[in-house]
C-alpha cells in the first residue's frame, strides 16, 4: 500500500511569507515587546558621543549608518528573557531563529556592535528599568502591601584561583617593572650599536620607523592585554593597601566585642551558679524547717537539687564560656597578626585581604553551593512577585544592604503609585504596609531604622516555627523590651508567625526565575555587573507583563 506524505520542495520559492508579520503568530512576546519599546523614552540609547577617536556604540562598519539604537535594546531584552546574555549566541540567533530575525528586521548586527552596545549604554538600563515597573503598574500589577527583600550570591566572571594577597601583587609589580626596563635596555643598546656602524637608529628591529604608534598597538602601557594586566595589578595593590587600615579597625573591633562577650558569658556563668546553690539552700532549709516544726512547715516538693557543677544549665554556660574564650584568642591572634605582619596558623589564608586578578570588584562568596567568585545581588520584590528595586555589592553579608534596598523600594513604590493610583492621596511609604527579611538582614539598626513595618527573623526558620508553636505569644510586647525582644516576641504571635510565612513564596520564585534568565554575571566590574542585574530583572518585569496582560485586560 503507497504512502503518501506532504511534499518536501526545497528548492520552492517564497517558502516564508513576503510579509514579517504572518511569520510570528499575533500574541508572540516579539510583538508586544515591540509594543513595549514604542512606550519607553530612549533618548539616551540615540546619543552619539563627542569624540572623534570614539567610535559610536550603536555603528557597524566605518562609513556606514549606524544600528538603530531601539532595534538593538530590543534584540538584547529579548536575549535576556530567553536566558541567553552571549553577543555571538545573538548573532548566530538572527540568522537562524525567527522571532530574533524579526526583531532585527533581517539586518543582522555583528556581535561585536551587540557587546560595544550593552557596554556603552549601561547607565541607562536603570532609567529603562523604572519605566518598565510604571507599565507594570499601569497595567494593574506591583501588590506593593508586602514586600519582601532577599539577596542571592551570583558567579562573576572571574576564577577563584586569580585571588591574591598584597605581597603576590607587590611582586608582581616588581617582576613586570625590571622585565619592562630590561626591555627598554636592551632596545637602547640595539640603536646605540646601529648608531656607531652609521646606521639609522630607527631601521630594522622590533623598533623600526614601520613600528605602529605606541597608543594604537596592542603591546605600550596604555593598551592591550598586557597594560590591562600591569593596570589591575596596580589598582589590586592600591586597594589593598586602603583597605589594611579599614581591616585593622575591624580586627580591633572584633577583638573588643569579643572581650565584652567574653565578660558576659562569664557574668552568666556565675548568675548560673548563684541561682543553684540558692536552689539547694532553699531547699534544705526547707526540709530542716520541716523537720523542726513538722506541722507548721510543708516538707519540699521532688528531690534535692542536683549539685552546682552536675547541673546541665551550669554545663551549658561553661561551654559558653569556653567558646568565648576560644572566640577572644583567635581575635587577638588575627589582630596580632595584622599589626605584626607575620602570618600563621590554618585559617591565615582566610583572614588575609585578597584581591581577583581577573576581575576585582569581584569578591569570594559562599552560596548554598560553595564558594563563588562573584556578587551579592539584592531584590526587592512585591506579592506578585515583581521586581521593586535592585542593587548589587560587594559584600557577602545582607546586614547592610536592608536600610539602602528599604529607601529603594519605598522610593519605586511612590512611584507607580502615582500612576497606579493618581486620585488617591500618596502614603508615607508608596502604600508598602509590611516588610519581610529573613535573619540575614537581623540587627538592631536594622530592627529599629525609620521606614514600613517589619518582620524580620531572628535565626534559623525551623527554630521559629517551633517557638510560635511550643511558645505562643499574644499581645503587646512587654514593656521596656529590645527590639530583638520586640522582634520575638511579634514572630511568636500567630498573625505575625503567619505573615512572616509569607517571605519564601514573596521573593524565593521570583530570584529563582531569574537565575533561570541570568545564571551568572557574564561582564567584569561593579557597574558591569549592576546593570547586568537590572536587565535581568528588567527581563522578568516585563514577562511579568507579557504573561499577566490577558488577565489585566
Amino acid at each position: 500500500m503507497a504512502k503518501r506524505y506532504r511534499p518536501v520542495d526545497r528548492d520552492q520559492r517564497f517558502l516564508l511569507a513576503p510579509d514579517m508579520r504572518e511569520w510570528l503568530p499575533e500574541d508572540h512576546l516579539v510583538w508586544f515587546l515591540l509594543d513595549v519599546l514604542a512606550e519607553l523614552d530612549t533618548t539616551a540609547l540615540h546619543q552619539r558621543p563627542r569624540r572623534r577617536d570614539q567610535a559610536p556604540a550603536t555603528g557597524s562598519a566605518a562609513g556606514r549608518a549606524g544600528y538603530d539604537p531601539d532595534m538593538l535594546l530590543g534584540l538584547l531584552i529579548y536575549a535576556y528573557v530567553c536566558g541567553y546574555q552571549s553577543s555571538r549566541r545573538v548573532e548566530r540567533l538572527c540568522h537562524t531563529d525567527v522571532a530574533f530575525r524579526v526583531l532585527c528586521a533581517g539586518d543582522i548586527p555583528d556581535h561585536t556592535v551587540i557587546a560595544r552596545f550593552r557596554a556603552a549604554h549601561q547607565q541607562a538600563f536603570t532609567g529603562l528599568f523604572a519605566q518598565v515597573l510604571r507599565l507594570c503598574a499601569r497595567a494593574g500589577l506591583g501588590q506593593v502591601g508586602t514586600v519582601a527583600i532577599d539577596g542571592s550570591k551570583f558567579a562573576g566572571n572571574a576564577s577563584i584561583a586569580a585571588n591574591h594577597d598584597r605581597d603576590w601583587f607587590a611582586r608582581q609589580a616588581t617582576e613586570r617593572t625590571a622585565a619592562a626596563a630590561g626591555t627598554d635596555a636592551e632596545e637602547d643598546r640595539a640603536a646605540q650599536l646601529r648608531l656607531d656602524r652609521g646606521e639609522d637608529p630607527s631601521s630594522g628591529g622590533s623598533s623600526g620607523g614601520d613600528q605602529v604608534p605606541e597608543r594604537w598597538s596592542g603591546t605600550g602601557s596604555a593598551g592591550g592585554p598586557a597594560g590591562d594586566r600591569r593596570a589591575r595589578i596596580r589598582a589590586c595593590l592600591e586597594e589593598l593597601d586602603a583597605a589594611h587600615g579599614a581591616v585593622s579597625a575591624e580586627l580591633a573591633t572584633r577583638h573588643a566585642n569579643a572581650e565584652a562577650r567574653l565578660a558576659a558569658r562569664r557574668a552568666g556563668l556565675e548568675r548560673m551558679r548563684a541561682e543553684q546553690q540558692d536552689k539547694i539552700d532553699r531547699w534544705r532549709t526547707g526540709w530542716a524547717n520541716h523537720r523542726a516544726r513538722p506541722t507548721f512547715y510543708l516538707a519540699p516538693q521532688g528531690a534535692e537539687p542536683v549539685a552546682v557543677e552536675q547541673a546541665a544549665r551550669v554545663h551549658r554556660a561553661e561551654h559558653a564560656v569556653t567558646k568565648a574564650q576560644q572566640a577572644l584568642a583567635a581575635a587577638e591572634h588575627a589582630l596580632t597578626e595584622a599589626r605584626t605582619g607575620a602570618r600563621t596558623g590554618a585559617s591565615a589564608a582566610n583572614r588575609v585581604p585578597k584581591r581577583n586578578l581577573s576581575d576585582p570588584d569581584s569578591r569570594l562568596m559562599t552560596s548554598k553551593r560553595g564558594w563563588v567568585q562573584g556578587y551579592n545581588a539584592q531584590f526587592a520584590i512585591t506579592a506578585d512577585q515583581l521586581v521593586l528595586a535592585t542593587t548589587v555589592t560587594q559584600n557577602p553579608v545582607d546586614t547592610t544592604a536592608f536600610e539602602p534596598m528599604l529607601a529603594a523600594a519605598v522610593a519605586a513604590a511612590r512611584d507607580i503609585a502615582t500612576l497606579a493610583r493618581p486620585d488617591e492621596p500618596l502614603g508615607e511609604h508608596g502604600g508598602i504596609a509590611l516588610v519581610l527579611a529573613d535573619a540575614g538582614y537581623a540587627s538592631d539598626t536594622n530592627l529599629t531604622v525609620p521606614g514600613p513595618d517589619r518582620l524580620i527573623a531572628l535565626g534559623k526558620t525551623r527554630d521559629q516555627h517551633r517557638d510560635a508553636r511550643e511558645r505562643p505569644a499574644h499581645g503587646d510586647p512587654p514593656a521596656g523590651a529590645t527590639a530583638r525582644q520586640v522582634m520575638d516576641h511579634r514572630l511568636r504571635t500567630p498573625e505575625g508567625h503567619t505573615a512572616y510565612k509569607r517571605r519564601g513564596a514573596t521573593v524565593e520564585p521570583g530570584i529563582g526565575n531569574i537565575k533561570k534568565l541570568l545564571p551568572a554575571i557574564t561582564r567584569r566590574g561593579l557597574p558591569a555587573a549592576t546593570a547586568e542585574i537590572t536587565l535581568a530583572a528588567l527581563a522578568h518585569n516585563l514577562r511579568k507583563l507579557f504573561t499577566a496582560g490577558p488577565a489585566t485586560t
